[in-house]
């Protein structure tokens, strides 16, 4: 009997050592857990923070209006994220629970940091920074643009410019990329987008390296096809390249960026309305009629003619995309009054673009000639208000 109760006792003692050691590693798990949350609300919380309803903070996640991560049946924001909504929201969350406005009342915009010595060239309705984009990006606020347009060197394309074959080697171009996405990431407003030029070609596959790694670091939205309209006979052994791209970027997975489809139709020509309006199977013809003078919606194949050196509108750059084309971008990603971002300004298109549009803007460039180009090209915009490029 002794020995039968020793062994169980030893027994007891070995069940409860694992017992103790298994809910040491669940309360550690849980530590682990509550340090990753830290930061994070629940929809309860973040009701409580925004004073609105659970409700309506539920349905703010689900209009991609704040950020979330589900977590079962509930959602966890960052704390950063709610403050940025609270303080940058454009719309009233919602009614508020008590007597007084909602916590998330529209703010004005809050003011640049800009470094030390760093002079901009203010211009209308925006402002030209000179200098490298990585030294000037970390000098504006986190959250500040609507929209940014990079236009960036290609890498070795270009062979004749300098600017175009500054890197010793791919990896290098793919690093200093991933170093001005990551800080556009961080002024892009939860709601915004991002677009980055690039192109594929013979020479061109480091843009295949680019997209892969951009579409780690932030959501792919969209892949815009630029149809040049003419090609450029830079290939004997395949068909000749007629297209640019442009990677469309946003914030997390459940993000819902601004897009105005309506501000990029496209009008029918009178012929063909007329031609749609003799289909009888449609019994309210003034309807469609009006449907039809809407004009359709424009597809992610933008057909814009690229700019010859015959043309009016070519003004000195290299690589200098057509303000039709910018347009396009800026007019349906943005609002009048969003502030517009381009931190590789080149010729200036998107400022001017912007000016005309009603946007805030501001450019960033290295070249000073570039610079120089940009703000004569704004300041006759300015002079003409009425005269329009596009």
């Amino acid at each position: 009997m002794n020995e039968s109760h020793r062994i169980k006792n030893h027994v007891l003692r070995l069940s409860f050592d694992m017992a103790t050691e298994n809910i040491l590693l669940v309360i550690n798990e849980i530590a682990i857990k509550m340090l990753r949350m830290e930061n994070h609300l629940t929809t309860e919380a973040a009701a409580s923070y925004l004073n609105v309803s659970q409700a309506r903070v539920r349905k703010l996640i689900k209009d991609g209006r704040l950020i979330a991560e589900k977590r079962g049946r509930d959602h966890l924001i960052q704390e950063a994220d709610l403050e940025h909504f609270k303080n940058h929201g454009r719309k009233n969350v919602g009614r508020p629970l008590e007597n007084g406005r909602a916590g998330a009342r529209v703010a004005e915009d809050e003011p640049r940091h800009h470094a030390k010595n760093l002079k901009g060239t203010p211009l209308g309705n925006g402002e030209i920074l000179a200098g490298d984009a990585l030294n000037v990006l970390p000098t504006l606020a986190s959250s500040e643009f609507q929209l940014i347009i990079a236009d960036p060197p290609y890498f070795q394309v270009l062979l004749d410019e300098s600017w175009d074959n500054t890197w010793e080697s791919t990896d290098d171009y793919l690093d200093w990329t991933l170093k001005w996405v990551c800080e556009c990431k961080r002024l892009l407003r939860p709601d915004g987008i991002l677009y980055v030029f690039g192109q594929l070609g013979k020479r061109e596959h480091v843009w295949l390296h680019v997209c892969s790694l951009l579409t780690k670091e932030m959501q792919f939205h969209d892949m815009i096809i630029w149809d040049r309209a003419v090609g450029y006979n830079e290939r004997y052994d395949s068909f000749t390249p007629q297209y640019e791209m442009i990677l469309a970027l946003r914030h997390a997975g459940n993000s819902t960026p601004f897009f105005d489809k309506d501000a990029v139709r496209l009008q029918y020509d009178e012929d063909t309305i007329q031609t749609y309006l003799k289909d009888k199977r449609y019994k309210d013809m003034h309807a469609r009629e009006r449907h039809l003078r809407k004009g359709k919606y424009a597809t992610n194949i933008l057909r814009v003619p690229s700019l010859k050196g015959a043309s009016k509108e070519k003004i000195g750059h290299p690589s200098q995309k057509p303000i039709a084309l910018i347009n396009q971008l800026i007019l349906s990603a943005s609002r009048k009054g969003d502030k517009v971002l381009d931190p590789f300004l080149g010729s200036g298109t998107t400022a001017a673009s912007a000016e005309q549009l009603g946007r805030k803007w501001i450019g960033i460039e290295l070249k000073p000639e570039y610079n120089e180009i940009s703000r004569k090209r704004i300041n006759g915009i300015l002079a003409t208000p009425e005269f329009s490029l596009y």
